[in-house]
């Protein structure tokens, strides 16, 4: 089985599969970090002068997303304490 979910924005995308009744295995991917630093130029300097920069503004948007998957990271493990303690099955 394989299935694509992706977040309304698009930006977000998981994958999970699952061959038999092997556990499903998911993998997460934000687009917005597809495009990994890169320099530009009309010579070496420029080339390493725009790479550095981009690494700068890579490094930010990193970390933006990097705290907004905590974020939904939190609110997961919110929701699931819930759900166990609606069911009777919290500790």
């Amino acid at each position: 089985m394989k299935q694509e979910l992706v977040s309304a924005d698009e930006r977000w995308h998981i994958s999970r599969s699952q061959k038999g009744k092997t556990p499903s295995q998911f993998f997460l991917s934000n687009h917005d970090l597809l495009l990994t630093p890169h320099g530009i130029g009309t010579n070496y300097v420029q080339c390493f002068e725009t790479f550095i920069s981009n690494c700068d503004d890579f490094m930010e948007k990193l970390a933006g997303i990097r705290e907004e998957a905590q974020k939904h990271l939190e609110w997961l493990k919110t929701a699931e304490e819930k759900r166990l303690e609606d069911e009777g099955l919290a500790d």
